[in-house]
């Protein structure tokens, strides 16, 4: 039986620790990346303020050190934030990137043409949505974000990252402010089509690579009012589900309790079984925590089953 391959890398340097991440998929994701004409990588920005929740800038460099040691095509950089990715852009210094690396672009997938998707109704009908358009068209699609918890989905990581923000909504006012929600399609729907959203919209574009920065994770009421945990680690995979999964076991969690990866699994989209992935058990044992979890999230976890 070949095995899934996960890289782990431990490390306190995020940019380096991203590449050697990155480096380590081998003649996969050079292959990849040589054939590529338009490069996505969807980072998350979901709150333009709190950087622990969001995807660090020097996470994008590593990634981009070494794109751009195998190709000089278009890399677009963006999300579909939640608060708004043009300030979380500005705020977390991606500004950058932009003079450091040619032929690298900024985009706020919120105001991006869309194509026609769907999310799942409690009663299993589909309820259209739009998609993104770059990101459906990109040859190559990376998911790159922290490791969080998640207060109603038990994990933040790349399925998540992928799927929600590449997800193009209207925006709303709110006592927040401006803010673009996708909560109407999910939340109001109850926890088994939540997590039967996530797995329907990853079915419909998957993403290529999927990189978890687990340098510093957020625990407690995550994605975005967590408190950061040290972890040391970037995973790295072609199977963001399986990415997921060893993300997932890193936090204490059973992946087959995070439902929109058992949906995953169940369609043939990537692997949970940690028996089928290639992840050292002794570094899994070793790099293990048990994350403080979200108010009432044990209750979420079982209404889905």
């Amino acid at each position: 039986m070949q095995l899934t391959k996960v890289e782990i890398v431990e490390t306190d340097n995020r940019r380096k620790g991203v590449r050697d991440a990155v480096h380590s998929l081998g003649d996969a994701f050079v292959d990849k990346v040589k054939s590529a004409k338009k490069i996505l990588i969807k980072v998350n920005l979901v709150h333009h303020e709190n950087q622990l929740a969001s995807t660090h800038v020097d996470a994008v460099r590593g990634l981009l050190d070494e794109i751009r040691s195998l190709t000089r095509v278009d890399v677009f950089v963006g999300d579909a934030s939640y608060h708004g990715t043009k300030a979380a852009l500005r705020n977390f210094g991606y500004d950058r990137l932009v003079e450091e690396y040619e032929h690298t672009q900024l985009v706020d997938l919120n105001d991006d043409e869309t194509v026609p998707g769907y999310t799942m109704r409690r009663d299993g009908t589909h309820n259209d949505m739009k998609r993104s358009k770059l990101a459906s068209d990109a040859d190559l699609k990376i998911s790159l974000t922290p490791m969080k918890t998640h207060r109603d989905v038990g994990v933040s990581l790349s399925v998540k990252n992928w799927t929600v923000g590449t997800w193009v909504v209207p925006p709303r006012n709110s006592a927040h402010g401006r803010v673009w929600a996708r909560w109407p399609w999910l939340h109001e729907e109850g926890s088994k089509a939540h997590h039967a959203s996530i797995a329907a919209l990853y079915a419909q574009l998957p993403c290529d690579v999927a990189i978890v920065d687990g340098v510093t994770a957020m625990e407690g009421d995550g994605p975005t009012h967590g408190a950061a945990v040290a972890m040391h680690v970037v995973l790295a995979g072609m199977d963001a589900v399986a990415v997921d999964a060893v993300g997932a076991t890193l936090m204490g969690f059973d992946p087959q309790d995070i439902g929109y990866l058992v949906y995953c699994s169940e369609q043939g989209l990537g692997v949970i079984d940690m028996a089928k992935i290639d992840a050292p058990p002794l570094q899994l044992d070793r790099l293990r925590r048990t994350f403080l979890r979200p108010p009432e999230l044990a209750e979420k976890l079982t209404e889905w089953k």
